[in-house]
């Protein structure tokens, strides 16, 4: 079924998420809205009381956590709702209308913090001791006492706030340039007429069979980039400084340290990912000249060849009702308690399904407190829409799970678990269908997608964590960083990761200049940390059973009760060691044998 040119009325209820399980309407969203309006500003009557009792300390925390919640309701319906038809002028309103509301509650409790800082150790143990009820705290309290040396004045803490749009200037110039201001040129198509390239044809025509079209599309692509390299090196520039700013102004070592003490997760968890994977490129060479071989490359692998398939099925039609039942069947080793969550999250309001007009694209899941978990799709039938399905459920459940078994203050989880459970249903799902594919020709495409995953999870992250890393480091040592110099430095880490049979072109050394995530400050590495956890987490279900599948399911119900390390930890992944990639690259290794054969 499709919908996406009709409006939204057209649509069957029964595809369509229940925000009314928020707010029952938009009244009583807009009577909360004043309401907590209202109640923010009391707060600051605890701003000076916290440090003097325990019990003034425990109120204010209530106090700012019931409110918390209640924001997290109005933004979830607001943003939500705007999300369903872009076109209806009341929910954008409700959703601009939030921003100012976070910023409201955000000023009036920043006296929280560097009050709390001010208790010794001494005092806040006493603190437990008079008020027992504190203790549910200790974990929320420990965590923001752990940064007390990098927490700074009330004064200077309000500059740094006041500095944070102009520090992130940069980011916002990338995001505006690259998504307005950008032109691609003209380039031919399969049939030989004349097409004004954008991104989403570039996507489309880098998993073409056509080499001529992947290689016109992808340096066509490259085209403004390589004449702005010069701003865009500039702009990269400006943002590695004010990393570096943050970091000296913080009192910490490296920006590294600075960007990875928030989940308290020490450097040497990404110098050992960078190292062990370093030590293991064999298998993406290995799956790179499997990609020479079977399309015939004689001039070597280039980079706008990563992405062409190399086994093609028969295109088919995947039902919502067949998606969901294929969800359903990929996820029994998780068990019959996780099985009956997921089957009432399909009946239940959770998930809004088929385009409409005027709806928001892609896909992602949606929590706030209280209520149970959202997910939005747009789904049209593909099986890329079947793993986006599996891959939001993983959200959403993992959400379900913490929401329901921890109180407010560690009800939601950090980004760097967030993407754990998502890739735990993509490999879960994954292995079912190449397990139970049709014919050959559908196992080995699964098998290239599952492979396909393994190269841009995991490889393409962790070679980015690299050059961010390393980039970083220039600067903090002194050095300018030119076009020239990023290019080189770019070219020589992908060149040594993709290996002999890959052949670097000029383009490729420029793609650094098109990341976004290279403005979000060491955030790629998450996804490579992900990957190895989820592999080994399914590893370790489908060989172990029963007592691994409760190890997961703990580690769904944590929230941030612990620290992240902890926390994989007792799910019985361990990324101090190099044990979960050398797990991951192993599994990459036995694919390939079944794509070879």
């Amino acid at each position: 079924m499709h919908y996406g040119d009709q409006p939204r009325s057209a649509v069957p209820d029964e595809y369509k998420w229940k925000l009314e399980d928020i707010f029952p309407d938009d009244d009583i969203w807009e009577k909360t809205y004043k309401e907590t309006e209202q109640a923010i500003p009391q707060l600051s009557r605890f701003a000076g009381k916290i440090s003097a009792s325990a019990e003034d300390l425990l109120a204010c925390i209530h106090e700012m956590h019931a409110l918390e919640e209640t924001i997290g309701k109005l933004y979830a319906y607001a943003h939500m709702r705007n999300d369903e038809d872009k076109t209806v002028p009341k929910y954008q309103e409700q959703y601009d209308r939030m921003g100012g509301l976070l910023v409201q509650f955000n000023q009036t409790v920043s006296f929280f913090e560097p009050e709390l800082l001010t208790l010794s150790d001494e005092q806040l143990q006493r603190f437990y001791e008079d008020q027992p009820d504190l203790e549910l705290y200790r974990h929320f309290i420990d965590n923001i006492v752990r940064m007390r040396a990098h927490t700074l004045s009330q004064n200077e803490e309000r500059l740094m706030a006041l500095s944070g749009e102009v520090r992130s200037a940069p980011a916002h110039l990338f995001a505006v340039w690259d998504s307005a201001d950008i032109r691609f040129p003209k380039i031919k198509d399969e049939t030989g007429k004349e097409i004004q390239l954008t991104d989403a044809l570039y996507g489309k025509y880098q998993q073409s069979p056509d080499r001529r079209l992947r290689k016109d599309s992808y340096m066509g692509l490259y085209v403004p980039y390589i004449e702005h390299r010069n701003m865009l090196a500039s702009n990269y520039s400006a943002i590695v400084k004010s990393h570096i700013f943050e970091a000296r102004a913080r009192n910490y070592p490296t920006t590294l340290a600075a960007a990875l003490d928030s989940n308290n997760i020490d450097e040497s968890i990404y110098h050992n990912l960078i190292k062990a994977t370093r030590e293991n490129l064999k298998p993406l060479h290995r799956y790179h000249a499997l990609r020479k071989d079977v399309l015939n490359l004689k001039d070597g692998v280039h980079d706008y060849d990563l992405r062409a398939p190399l086994f093609e099925s028969a295109p088919r039609e995947y039902g919502w009702d067949e998606a969901k039942e294929l969800c359903l069947r990929g996820m029994r080793p998780l068990g019959e308690d996780y099985l009956a969550v997921l089957r009432e999250s399909f009946s239940a309001g959770w998930v809004d399904v088929y385009e409409n007009k005027g709806k928001r694209s892609g896909a992602y899941s949606s929590g706030t407190y209280g209520v149970h978990p959202y997910v939005l799709m747009n789904y049209n039938g593909t099986l890329n829409d079947v793993f986006t399905l599996a891959h939001e459920m993983g959200h959403a459940l993992h959400t379900w799970y913490t929401i329901n078994n921890q109180p407010f203050v560690y009800g939601d989880y950090p980004i760097f678990l967030a993407e754990v459970a998502s890739t735990v249903n993509e490999a879960l799902l994954q292995q079912y269908m190449i397990e139970n594919a049709a014919d050959t020709q559908e196992k080995k495409a699964l098998l290239n997608a599952y492979l396909d995953k393994f190269h841009l999870t995991f490889y393409r992250q962790v070679l980015f964590a690299e050059f961010e890393w390393r980039s970083h480091q220039l600067v903090e040592q002194g050095e300018a960083l030119t076009a020239e110099k990023l290019d080189e430095l770019f070219g020589e880490i992908y060149k040594a990761y993709h290996g002999p049979d890959f052949v670097l072109d000029r383009e490729t050394k420029a793609l650094w200049s098109r990341v976004p995530h290279f403005y979000y400050d060491y955030y790629v590495f998450q996804y490579s940390t992900s990957f190895v956890a989820s592999l080994a987490i399914v590893a370790d279900i489908l060989e172990q059973g029963a007592p691994a599948r409760e190890r997961y399911l703990n580690f769904l119900k944590s929230g941030r009760s612990k620290y992240p390390l902890e926390t994989l930890r007792a799910a019985g992944v361990d990324l101090t060691t190099d044990q979960p990639v050398i797990r991951a690259l192993k599994l990459m290794d036995n694919l390939l044998n079944e794509a070879e054969d």
